[in-house]
């Protein structure tokens, strides 16, 4: 058994064209993502989907809804474990914690969405718990923000917090995995 695992976050319907939330790099990190989860596959390693659900009366991520849904071309097999949260961490209130210590996982690789919201969150969560963590630039992506007034495109938040978490984790692209 490998001390691998592949942590996938929020890769779900919201986030791509026709959904609440669709991030203008979605379409194309996506084929990144997949990429990741083939090769994690091919060498024997954990793939875990972690799957943020709102209150049935939120706008994104309502429990129930197609937005909330993994992203069909995932193809989640029986083996691999999927997460729920409510939170930005995928460690708060959920069993991610308990399921890695039961199989003695010691790096994990991270991708999904987003890049400075659930992504940066589980990384600095998984740093705190010990954790060796690679983060897959290609593989993440980011909104759009406004702050003050002022809208900071996506590419430059996606930039920006990857330089923040590279103090975190290794920051990587799907080519050098």
């Amino acid at each position: 058994m490998s001390e691998r695992a592949l942590i996938v976050v929020d890769v779900q319907n919201d986030y791509f064209p026709g959904g609440f939330w669709a991030l203008p790099d979605a379409t194309r990190t996506l084929p990144n993502i997949l990429r990741l989860i083939a090769k994690a596959r091919e060498r024997g390693e954990a793939v875990v989907f972690i799957r943020h659900v709102a209150a049935e009366t939120s706008p994104v991520f309502a429990r129930g809804s197609k937005g909330s849904e993994l992203h069909p071309q995932l193809k989640v097999r029986p083996e691999d474990a999927v997460i729920e949260k409510a939170h930005p961490s995928s460690f708060q209130d959920t069993s991610l914690a308990e399921w890695l210590v039961s199989r003695k996982i010691k790096t994990l690789d991270i991708c999904g969405y987003m890049t400075q919201m659930c992504c940066d969150t589980t990384t600095r969560s998984a740093t705190e718990r010990g954790y060796t963590v690679r983060l897959f630039s290609d593989a993440v992506c980011a909104k759009d923000l406004e702050f003050q007034g002022e809208v900071i495109p996506h590419h430059v938040v996606h930039k920006t917090h990857l330089a923040t978490l590279s103090r975190f984790a290794k920051i990587l692209t799907t080519d050098e995995q």
